[in-house]
């Protein structure tokens, strides 16, 4: 049978060159959260459900729990996309036995969030469990942030006391979590209480990356709806010995009061000095994701020196476009001779090197000030100056 034949025109279509790059979701929230009388189809407990307005969910939050209370804080601070893993309300029973209950269904319920993408879609990367975070549920969360290179924002265990905190702080060593010390109070119901302070930060996060960016830390940004602080912290611009300044150099972050109530301090909890910046960790894990997500289209196809090359312009535009944006001071593409060996090559794998420098956050402005005598001669030369230039006075 001889082949077909076409009796017109054939036309077919090819695609060459670098495609652009999009920039993943980095201002999705991602929480656990109790409420015994929310709305069962809106938050089916140990189920992630996604909202792109956490506004919108919060008629349906109930009243008891963590979960109205925490979605308020966030709205305090704009709107955002949000999903929430409604954890199991533990059976009623002695306050002990219950307790222990209802963290297991948290730590459970930070397992679930884990999976947020296989459920809704969706990869929360700004990751809290407001006023249910204690040591064993942040570890929780830390192993969650990991399979969504996320990064998770935690109390700092509640103490008042400054060795208590830094005791606890020297339970974690994750580079993808930042301890919170203190607590902000609101005014709630007809009285003043904690204000889901973990809450508050992972709204200001997410409205932060989205006017901002993840390279803007979240130190300095004044959180909204709050009146006070429960522990008062000794804190001064020029005080080497206060109370947020001690906290910090724990590697710790706190509170202030100081032209409204702010997030003060810059470090994860990381022991590696690389990674010691929030921004840091957020924004390398950002363009990894990014840059890695994009190449789907490259897949599979034949390893021709065409395709290699748009591949290197496509990582290249990238990271020019995050060093035009403020995200990086430098960045440059190349590839390493050694990893590129035939065996390696002829067995399907070619590897692309980058590198790039994050923006640090600017911790700690250093003035130097000398008082001397070195003006004086200005003030005397004015004044000969001026008497010499003065006419004799005559009769």
């Amino acid at each position: 049978m001889t082949a077909q034949r076409m009796h017109g025109v054939t036309a077919k279509e090819f695609t060459r060159g670098a495609r652009p790059i999009s920039d993943i979701a980095a201002n999705i929230i991602g929480i656990v959260a109790t409420a015994e009388d929310a709305d069962a189809a809106t938050f089916p407990t140990g189920k992630p459900v996604y909202g792109n307005s956490a506004a919108s969910l919060l008629e349906k939050a109930g009243t008891k729990g963590t979960l109205a209370k925490t979605l308020t804080a966030i709205t305090d601070q704009g709107d955002a996309q949000i999903v929430v893993v409604r954890a199991e309300t533990a059976a009623s029973g002695r306050s002990d036995t219950q307790n222990a209950e209802q963290k297991t269904a948290v730590i459970e319920a930070c397992k679930t969030l884990a999976k947020a993408q296989a459920h809704t879609g969706f990869k929360p990367k700004i990751l809290g469990a407001p006023e249910l975070d204690d040591a064993d549920v942040t570890a929780a969360l830390a192993v969650a942030a990991n399979a969504l290179d996320g990064f998770v924002y935690a109390s700092a265990g509640g103490a008042e006391d400054i060795t208590t905190l830094k005791q606890y702080r020297a339970g974690f060593g994750q580079k993808n979590l930042m301890l919170i010390d203190n607590e902000f109070i609101a005014y709630q119901k007809g009285e003043s209480a904690t204000a889901a302070t973990i809450g508050r930060i992972l709204g200001a996060r997410a409205m932060l990356d989205t006017a901002a960016g993840p390279h803007k830390s979240i130190s300095n940004a004044e959180i909204q709806g709050v009146s006070a602080l429960k522990y008062p912290r000794s804190f001064g611009l020029l005080d080497i010995n206060s109370e947020a300044n001690t906290i910090n150099n724990a590697d710790i972050t706190t509170l202030i009061r100081e032209n409204g109530f702010r997030v003060w301090g810059n470090r994860t909890c990381s022991a590696d000095p690389v990674w010691a910046f929030e921004p840091t960790v957020r924004v390398a894990s950002i363009i990894k994701e990014t840059i890695a997500q994009s190449f789907l289209w490259a897949m599979d196809k034949p390893m021709h020196p065409s395709l290699m090359i748009d591949i290197i312009n496509g990582i290249n535009a990238k990271l020019a476009e995050k060093v035009y944006q403020g995200w990086l001071l430098g960045a440059q593409v190349f590839i390493d001779p050694r990893k590129v060996e035939k065996s390696r090559v002829g067995n399907g794998i070619f590897a692309f090197d980058y590198e790039f420098t994050v923006a640090p956050p600017l911790e700690n402005i250093e003035l130097n000030q000398y008082v001397s005598d070195r003006f004086i001669v200005n003030l005397t030369d004015r004044v000969i100056e001026f008497a010499s230039n003065l006419k004799p006075t005559t009769v």
